[in-house]
C-alpha cells in the first residue's frame, strides 16, 4: 500500500470517528434487541435460528417507564399465590447464554427455553420476559405470540431467542418470565431467580459493548506496516472505544 492511499485510509477513519459521538447521542437511552420465539421442535438440534428472523424492536425511555415493572406488581395477591391452583403453569425452564466476542465472560445472546404444562389437553397462552438490572426494576425484554399447550407433554417446549444490541452495560441481570392465559389474559405463573438460581445474575452485555478491541498488525514484506484488514479491525476497535467513551461521559 502507497503512502497516499495509506493517508486516505487513515483520513476516512479519522472521520468515521469523529462522527460516532453524534451518532451515539441521537440513540441515548434507548433499549434495543432483536428476538425471535417458538417451539423448539421448530429448530435444529445445536443451531439457532436464522438470523433474519430476529425481529428488532427499541425501546425508547418513555417504553422502558411505561413497560417497567416491580416483582411485587403481580396481578395475584401474596394471599391468593399460596391457594391458587392455575390450569397452566412452567413445568421446566432453562437460559443458555451465547456469543462473547471480546471475552470478557459477560454475554450478549440468551436462549431461553421452557415448557409449559395444563390441566387441559389443549390451551392457548402466552409469555412475557423481562430483565433486572438490580432485581428491583423489571424492564421488557420479549412477549411471545400466543401458543398452544398440549397437556403435559414435553414435545411443545417453547423458546425464546435474544439479542442485546444496545442499552445493556456489561453487569449481573436477572431473567423473568410471566406466563398468560391467552384467552382471559390473567397471569397464571411466573418464573424468576426466586424461583430458581439459573434465572439469577446473569453475565450480560449489549452488542456495542462486546466488540473486541485488540488491534491486528499486518507484516508486508519485511518493513512493518498495516494491511487493508489491520486497519480495518483498527478502525471498528476505534469505533468500540469511543461509543464506551462516549457512554461513559454521559453516565
Amino acid at each position: 500500500m502507497n503512502r497516499n492511499a495509506l493517508s486516505k485510509l487513515w483520513a476516512a477513519v479519522a472521520a468515521s470517528l469523529a462522527a460516532l459521538p453524534v451518532a451515539a447521542a441521537m440513540d441515548e437511552g434507548e433499549q434495543v434487541v432483536r428476538a425471535a420465539s417458538g417451539y423448539s421442535t421448530e429448530r435444529e438440534p445445536s443451531t439457532l435460528r436464522e438470523i433474519g428472523t430476529l425481529e428488532e424492536r427499541r425501546f425508547t425511555p418513555e417504553d422502558r417507564a411505561a413497560f417497567a415493572k416491580s416483582r411485587g406488581s403481580s396481578t395475584k395477591s401474596a394471599s391468593t399465590l399460596s391457594t391458587y391452583v392455575p390450569e397452566h403453569w412452567i413445568y421446566d425452564a432453562s437460559v443458555e447464554l451465547l456469543f462473547d466476542a471480546d471475552g470478557d465472560g459477560f454475554f450478549r445472546y440468551l436462549l431461553v427455553t421452557f415448557d409449559v404444562d395444563s390441566l387441559d389437553d389443549r390451551a392457548w397462552v402466552y409469555a412475557v420476559l423481562y430483565l433486572s438490572p438490580d432485581g428491583e426494576v423489571w424492564e421488557l425484554l420479549h412477549e411471545t405470540d400466543d401458543f398452544r399447550v398440549d397437556g403435559a407433554t414435553s414435545r411443545d417446549a417453547y423458546e425464546v431467542e435474544v439479542e442485546l444490541v444496545s442499552g445493556y452495560p456489561p453487569g449481573d441481570y436477572d431473567l423473568l418470565i410471566e406466563l398468560y392465559d391467552a384467552n382471559t389474559g390473567l397471569l397464571v405463573d411466573e418464573l424468576g431467580p426466586e424461583e430458581t438460581s439459573a434465572f439469577a445474575l446473569l453475565p450480560l452485555e449489549d452488542e456495542v459493548n462486546d466488540l473486541p478491541t485488540s488491534v491486528i498488525i499486518v507484516e508486508e514484506g519485511g518493513g512493518g506496516a498495516f494491511g487493508w484488514p489491520g486497519l480495518a479491525w483498527l478502525a471498528g476497535s476505534g469505533l468500540a472505544l469511543r461509543r464506551r467513551a462516549s457512554r461513559a461521559a454521559r453516565a
